[in-house]
């Protein structure tokens, strides 16, 4: 298993339960990973035969910024659901950050987690 992992990415957004939350806005800080086979692009050095991972950037983005979600496990899931639409043979793997949390003593960030890949039907 070959893996492409875009980290640290960081977006301003409106997510949240709070009203304060979906107000003000916040950052939010997004990792993915995506998992398969990269050996055609390895071996060729052709962009044709590649994981676009510039379009992988423009879909969370778009997703991130474009949509409001309460929860970060929503958002995660969406992310995912609109990688796998575009690359159906990998495995995606996002992390959502919310280092502004509405917690009541000091913490690094909280984290979500999700891994993904589709059904495949026989």
């Amino acid at each position: 298993m070959d893996f492409i992992r875009l980290k640290d990415l960081t977006f301003f957004a409106h997510h949240g339960v709070l009203a304060h939350e979906q107000e003000n806005g916040q950052n939010f800080e997004i990792d993915v990973e995506l998992a398969g086979d990269l050996s055609l692009a390895g071996k060729s050095d052709e962009i044709s035969q590649a994981y676009d991972y510039d379009r992988v950037y423009r879909v969370v983005e778009s997703v991130v910024t474009g949509t409001r979600f309460n929860l970060i496990e929503a958002l995660a899931e969406e992310l995912c659901a609109k990688i796998l639409a575009i690359y159906p043979d990998l495995v995606v793997r996002v992390r959502v950050r919310k280092p502004q949390a509405p917690l009541p003593g000091p913490f690094g960030t909280v984290e979500v987690e999700v891994t993904r890949k589709l059904k495949i039907e026989e």
